[in-house]
């Protein structure tokens, strides 16, 4: 049953709701913080922001982030996917349906790597930076939207993706924000 309506609802995303505007935007969005513009040019660009604002937390927020990030992917990619082992949907019974974007992607599909990561990302830093949280958020979302769109991942895979990073990214803040405390106030 559950199987049904998430293949409904890709199929709703991938071709139903597919037009020119989101053709060109959402594969170049799926793999954008890969990019050596991004690497290059936006990343040094928000580390300079973040340390002329917040001084060395934003370096060590960002910092930290990325290594969450990390962990996270560890997490689906190289746990929890052989376990599940959920095609793709262009391995699937819908692979003739399928309008992928993008060139095909290895392994397999649950959950969302790409989802877990965003979402990880975005439910971190913005426990330490609040106002960040909500346009964090709408990156994550883009980028969980951009694996269906392009064809590689059903909606349950970028759902358990984002509540997966979600609860880790904000987990793990927390955690670090009150070990944080703790080392201020000398350990009391």
């Amino acid at each position: 049953m559950w199987e049904q309506l998430d293949q409904q609802i890709f199929l709703f995303i991938n071709s139903t709701a597919a037009n020119p505007l989101f053709d060109a935007f959402f594969p170049w969005w799926t793999d954008f913080q890969k990019s050596p513009w991004f690497l290059f040019m936006v990343l040094p660009t928000i580390l300079l922001w973040l340390f002329i604002k917040t001084r060395m937390k934003g370096v060590l927020v960002l910092v930290s982030a990325v290594g969450v990030a990390s962990f996270a992917d560890f997490l689906s990619g190289d746990l929890i996917k052989p376990v599940i082992e959920r095609a793709r949907p262009f391995r699937s019974d819908l692979a003739d349906l399928v309008i992928l974007r993008g060139p095909e992607q290895g392994g397999f599909s649950f959950p969302s790597s790409h989802a877990v990561d965003a979402f990880a990302l975005a439910a971190f830093i913005g426990v330490f930076y609040p106002k960040a949280r909500i346009p964090l958020l709408v990156l994550a979302f883009l980028t969980a939207y951009s694996r269906v769109y392009c064809g590689v991942h059903f909606p349950a895979d970028v759902a358990a993706g984002a509540l997966l990073g979600g609860l880790l990214g904000a987990v793990i803040a927390l955690i670090a924000q009150q070990i944080t405390m703790k080392w201020q106030r000398g350990w009391s």
